[in-house]
Parts: structure tokens; C-alpha cells; sequence
């Protein structure tokens, strides 16, 4: 099993964050790309390493038109990246390969997602048109928020 392992120190010491990328996930670039956008988001950006930790939920992200998927499971700090998992995810994000370079973008004000500039208007028209699908949003809301965190480059 390859394993990125990075270590962030804060004020009160030392802090070990793990991203676990399966083998059969490196086979596909989809859950590679995920692993390396959020290592390095963790590491450039110390205030997405809360969000990272408070995680505790499956989410499976799906790009129809490539049909490809990853499955990231957090477990406060760690998360292990797959082609996908058995049984029912707590999130289950549905979109095409386009769009989902979007949310990457997606810029974080005041703690939540902004959709008041051009990129965050795109999301919530593609949301509200069904181009991406987010089951499990309402009972998971506080999991796509920590999420949106820490996937935005922004």
C-alpha cells in the first residue's frame, strides 16, 4: 500500500496528517489526483488541516461521462482513497469530469462556500440543474462543507 505522509506542526506541536492512496485506486487518475490536490492543499494552507481532522464520513465522488469514481474515507486526520467502497456512503457527489475541476475552485468565505462570484454562480446553476448530484447533503451538510475546504485550491 503506497502511503503520503506529511507532518504540519502547530502552535500546541506536533500534528500527523495521512493520506493512504489503495492499489487498485492508483490505477485510475481520478483518486491519485484527489490524494495529491489535498496533500498539497494541507500542506501550503495550515487552516484546511482543521477541516481534514473534524472529517469522519465516506464519500463517494463519481464522473459519469469517464465512468470513474474514488471513495475517500476520512477517519479524523487520516484518509484512505479508493476506487470506491461497498455499502452507503454518507456523501455520494455525482458529476462529469468538467465540473468537477470546478468545485476545486470553489472559493471559502466566512467558513462556507461562496457562490457569489463566477465560479461559485457555475456550481449552484450545475446543482440546481442536476449536472451535479449531491445525495446526502442534507444530512451531511456539515461533511460537504469540510470537504469544499479542503478540496478548494482557493
Amino acid at each position: 500500500m503506497k502511503s503520503l505522509r506529511f507532518i504540519e506542526t502547530l502552535f500546541d506541536g506536533i500534528q500527523m496528517l495521512e493520506i493512504v492512496t489503495l492499489p487498485e485506486a492508483r490505477e485510475s487518475g481520478f483518486p491519485v489526483m484527489l490524494a495529491d490536490l489535498i496533500r498539497q492543499n494541507i500542506e501550503k494552507r495550515a487552516e484546511k488541516i482543521r477541516p481534514f481532522e473534524s472529517l469522519d464520513a465516506k464519500v463517494l465522488i463519481e464522473i459519469s461521462d469517464i465512468q470513474i469514481s474514488a471513495g475517500l474515507e476520512f477517519h479524523h486526520g487520516k484518509l484512505t482513497i479508493s476506487r470506491g467502497f461497498s455499502g452507503k456512503p454518507d456523501l455520494h457527489i455525482l458529476t462529469d469530469s468538467t465540473t468537477i475541476l470546478d468545485l476545486s475552485l470553489l472559493k471559502i468565505k466566512l467558513g462556507l462556500p461562496y457562490f457569489f462570484d463566477r465560479n461559485g454562480f457555475k456550481i449552484l446553476k450545475n446543482i440546481l440543474r442536476g449536472k451535479i448530484v449531491i445525495n446526502g447533503l442534507l444530512k451531511n451538510f456539515s461533511v460537504l462543507i469540510n470537504l469544499a475546504k479542503v478540496i478548494s485550491i482557493l
